[in-house]
Formats: C-alpha cells, sequence, structure tokens
C-alpha cells in the first residue's frame, strides 16, 4: 500500500513481471505511486511473493503485497524494495492521471 503522502496516480501500461522462479506475465499498470503499484494480472501472485519488473533498461525488485481476485483476472498490489528509484525516476506509464484510486472508486459501486 502507498506510504502516507504518496501520491497515487491512475495510469494505463503493460510490463513483463517475473517471479524468482522465472515464471512470467504481463500485468496491467492500472495505478502507480512513488513506493509501487497495483497491477492487473491474468494468474494469481500470492501476497509475499518477491517479483521483478521488467523496465526498458533495468529491471525493479518488488514484493506482492496483496493478490485480490476480480472479474477481470487478480488485482495484485505491489512494493517496491526501498531505495529504489522507482516512478517516476526509473519508469513513466505511458499513460498518467493524478487523481483517486481506481480500486476505491469501483468499491463505491
Amino acid at each position: 500500500m502507498p506510504a502516507d503522502g504518496d501520491e497515487r496516480y491512475l495510469s494505463l501500461d503493460v510490463l513483463q513481471v517475473s517471479e524468482e522462479s522465472g515464471e512470467g506475465q504481463q500485468a496491467i499498470v492500472l495505478e502507480i505511486w512513488r513506493s509501487g503499484a497495483l497491477l492487473q494480472t491474468s494468474n494469481a501472485i500470492l501476497a509475499g511473493k518477491k517479483i521483478n519488473l521488467a523496465l526498458e533498461d533495468q529491471s525493479v525488485s518488488a514484493v506482492v503485497d496483496s493478490c485480490e481476485q476480480d472479474p477481470y483476472g487478480y488485482l495484485v498490489t505491489i512494493s517496491v524494495d526501498s531505495g529504489t528509484h522507482w516512478f517516476p525516476d526509473a519508469y513513466k506509464p505511458a499513460y498518467l492521471l493524478p487523481g483517486n484510486s481506481a480500486r476505491s472508486r469501483s468499491a463505491g459501486k
């Protein structure tokens, strides 16, 4: 989850996510903040798993905070390793809007 003071941004982009076992899948970046992101995946990634996010010129390590099934797959909340210059330094999604959480808006329906 975002740290206090982390501004959340709605986003849209696709990243390759891989687990330590080497198993990988594509993930849609729905929200992003300085210390993490909310991803949409086709397959579950268990909470506590360490993952790597493939960026253009580097890989970023993260840990899965939560994974919940929704009608389209799985919503996966991640925290990047502390000290990693993740967003917006190393990565900025193709589409980015400041705003409220997509998850909180969908919960209000």
